[in-house]
C-alpha cells in the first residue's frame, strides 16, 4: 500500500486554521502551545501509522459481540491497511478536507478504522452512539452539516438506519448514507474497501478534526471542536500523569463505552493506539457476560462510568483470584468515595477516579504514585492542565471551600461549533473555562467534585452537597444506584429527592436511608425529604445519569 503522509511541516502558515470566530484560540496561544511542546506537529492518523510500523503483527483490535461466539481480530498492519482503504473510499464519495463525516455504529474495529480514515482525508469526524434516538441524531447531522453518515442497519432491537432515512430529506448537505449490514443507502461500508488507490492530501495537524457533542443531560447538545493537536495533548497529559510503566508493557483495553461517545473515542480508540495496545470492542454492556471477556482476552484496562464498575462488583469476577485487571479509570460521573478502595481490593487492581468532560477529556485524575488516600478524591490536575476553584466574583476561594471549577490548558477544546456566544460565555478572555461543576480543593491539593451547578439543590437558601449525599447512599447495602435531584417546593424553593434502585428484594424506606446517612455523619439538614424507587436510572450511552429526565419524571 502507498501510505499518504500524515504529518505536515512545522513551519506555520500565515493563517492558523484553528483561529475562527467560534474559537477561543489566538495566535499567541497557538505559538505558546507549539513552543512548549504541548502541541505536536503530527496528526491523529500518524498514531496508527507509527504503531503499524513498530508492531505490524501485534493484535490491535478485537471485536466482541455480546451474546455471540464470533470473535474477530486485526493486527496493526491490517488495521492500518483497512483505514487507508476506507480513506480512499471516502475520497471516492467526494469527501474532502473540512467535510464532516458522522459515524453511527456499535463498537467494532471498523469504527476505529473509519476514524483514522476520516483523519487521513483531512475530514472532520463526528460520532453518534448507535443507541441515540431521532432527536439527538437530527441535532448532530443538522448542526455539523455532515456530508456522509456511516450507519448500521440494526443494533439489537434498534434500527439506527430508520431515523437517518426519515431525516434525510431535511438534510440538504447529507450526500451519502453508507450502510453496514444491509441496503437503504448510497453505498455499503464493505464497498468502500474496493475503491481504487488515490493520492490523498497532506493533513494539517492544527486543523479541526473532531466535533464531539455534549451529552445533552441538561439541554440540547453542543458541538465541541478539537484539533489533532488538542486531542493529542489530552492523551499525552494523562499518560504522563499515570507514568507509562504503571500501565503495563501491553495494555489490553476493554472499550465498553460507546466509541460514538467521547470516552470510547478518546480513551478507547486513540489511547490504545498511542500505547500500542489491544482494544477489545464490546458492542453492548451486559454485566453477566463481561467477566468471560475479561478472562479470555486478559483485559488489563478499562475506562468507564462508575456504574460499569459497580455492575462488575455483582458478577463472579469478584471471586477470580487470577483477575487480569490492572487499571480501571472512573470518569463520566460522580464516583462514590468508597468504591475505588473497595473495588481495587476486590479485583487486585488500581481504581483511578478521574474527572473529565467532552470539552477536556481528563483534566483531573488520581495516579498510582499518589498516596492511597487520594482515591477518596478526584485527584489532582494532570500535566499542562491548570485547575482553580472560584467564587461568584471569579476569585479563588480558600481550601475546603466549595466553588465553581474552572480549567485551562492546551487540551481544552477550541470552542462550540458555530456558537461563538456560547464559547464566549463559558471561556473567559484569560482562557479559563467554566466547567459547570462545583468543587473544593483540600489543603493537600486534591480536588473533590461536589456536583453540577445546574444539579445543585438549594433548600431554603442553603446548598445541599448532592454528590456527597449520593456517595453515601451508594454505601447502603440495599442500594444499587442512587441519584439526588431537587424538586420544587412552594415554601423552600426546592427539596431533595432521592431516586434509588434497590440492590435486591429489600426496598429501603426513607426513614431507614435517613438514619443510615446520619450514622455516616451527614448533617440532618442535608437529608433527602422524599424517596422514589425506580427499576433503573435513565442514562446516556456512556453511563452518565440523565438527571434532566429524573426531574421531568419526579419534579411535579
Amino acid at each position: 500500500m502507498t501510505q499518504q503522509p500524515t504529518t505536515t511541516a512545522t513551519t506555520p502558515s500565515r493563517e492558523h486554521p484553528g483561529i475562527r470566530p467560534d474559537s477561543r484560540l489566538t495566535r499567541a496561544l497557538a505559538v505558546e502551545y507549539a513552543a512548549s511542546g504541548a502541541w505536536k506537529p503530527a496528526t491523529l492518523r500518524s498514531l496508527l501509522t507509527e504503531a503499524a510500523r513498530e508492531h505490524p503483527d501485534r493484535v490491535a483490535a478485537v471485536d466482541r459481540s455480546t451474546g455471540g461466539s464470533d470473535v474477530a481480530r486485526l493486527t496493526y498492519a491490517e488495521l492500518d491497511e483497512r483505514a487507508h482503504r476506507y480513506a480512499c473510499g471516502l475520497h471516492a464519495l467526494g469527501v474532502r478536507p473540512g467535510d464532516v463525516v458522522s459515524v453511527m455504529l456499535p463498537n467494532r474495529f471498523d469504527f476505529a478504522a473509519l476514524i483514522f480514515a476520516i483523519n487521513e482525508v483531512g475530514a472532520v469526524y463526528s460520532g453518534i452512539p448507535a443507541a441515540y434516538g431521532e432527536r439527538e441524531v437530527e441535532v448532530i447531522l443538522r448542526r455539523t452539516r455532515a456530508k456522509v453518515v456511516v450507519v448500521t442497519e440494526r443494533f439489537g432491537s434498534n434500527r439506527p438506519l430508520e431515523p437517518v432515512q426519515r431525516l434525510r430529506a431535511g438534510l440538504p448537505n447529507l450526500q451519502h448514507v453508507v450502510v453496514v449490514g444491509g441496503d437503504g443507502g448510497t453505498a455499503s461500508l464493505e464497498s468502500l474497501l474496493d475503491s481504487p488507490e488515490v493520492g490523498l492530501p497532506d493533513v494539517d495537524p492544527r486543523a479541526l478534526c473532531h466535533l464531539g457533542f455534549t451529552s445533552g443531560t441538561t439541554g440540547e447538545p453542543k458541538g465541541v471542536m478539537n484539533t489533532h493537536q488538542s486531542l493529542r495533548a489530552v492523551l499525552d497529559g494523562w499518560v504522563a500523569h499515570q507514568r507509562r510503566e504503571t500501565l503495563g508493557e501491553h495494555v489490553v483495553n476493554l472499550v465498553a463505552s460507546p466509541v460514538g461517545h467521547h470516552t470510547g473515542f478518546l480513551w478507547g480508540v486513540l489511547l490504545t493506539t498511542l500505547l500500542r495496545g489491544t482494544a477489545v470492542y464490546l458492542d453492548r454492556w451486559v454485566p453477566a457476560q463481561v467477566p468471560s471477556v475479561v478472562r479470555e482476552d486478559r483485559v488489563t484496562t478499562m475506562f468507564s462510568a462508575p456504574t460499569f464498575l459497580q455492575d462488575l462488583m455483582q458478577t463472579d469476577l469478584v471471586t477470580d483470584d487470577d483477575c487480569s485487571l490492572r487499571t480501571v479509570v472512573l470518569a463520566g460521573g460522580p464516583v462514590p468515595r468508597t468504591l475505588p478502595a473497595t473495588a481495587g481490593e476486590t479485583f487486585g487492581c488500581y481504581v483511578c477516579p478521574a474527572w473529565g468532560m467532552t470539552e477536556l477529556g481528563i483534566g483531573i485524575s488520581c495516579a498510582p504514585h499518589l498516596p492511597p488516600e487520594a482515591t477518596a478524591t478526584d485527584g489532582v490536575a494532570v500535566p499542562d492542565t491548570e485547575v482553580r476553584v472560584v467564587g461568584p466574583d471569579g476569585t479563588e476561594v480558600e481550601d475546603d471551600t466549595i466553588g465553581n471549577l474552572q480549567i485551562r490548558g492546551p487540551g481544552l477544546f477550541l470552542g462550540y461549533f458555530e456558537l461563538p456566544e456560547a464559547t464566549a460565555a463559558d471561556i473567559g478572555p484569560d482562557g479559563w473555562f467554566a466547567t459547570g461543576d462545583t468543587a473544593r480543593r483540600t489543603r493537600e491539593g486534591y480536588v473533590l467534585l461536589e456536583g453540577r451547578t445546574k444539579d445543585i439543590v438549594i433548600r431554603g437558601g442553603e446548598n445541599i452537597p448532592v454528590t456527597v449525599v449520593e456517595s453515601l447512599l451508594y454505601q447502603h447495602p440495599d442500594v444499587l444506584e442512587a441519584s439526588v435531584i431537587g424538586v420544587p417546593d412552594p415554601r423552600l424553593g426546592e427539596r431533595a429527592c432521592a431516586v434509588v434502585v434497590p440492590a435486591g428484594d429489600t426496598v429501603p424506606t426513607l426513614p431507614e436511608l435517613c438514619d443510615f446517612l446520619t450514622t455516616k455523619g451527614l448533617s440532618r439538614h442535608f437529608l433527602p425529604e422524599r424517596l422514589e424507587i425506580a427499576e433503573a436510572l435513565p442514562k446516556t450511552p456512556s453511563g452518565k445519569i440523565r438527571k434532566v429526565d429524573l426531574r421531568q419524571r419526579y419534579g411535579q
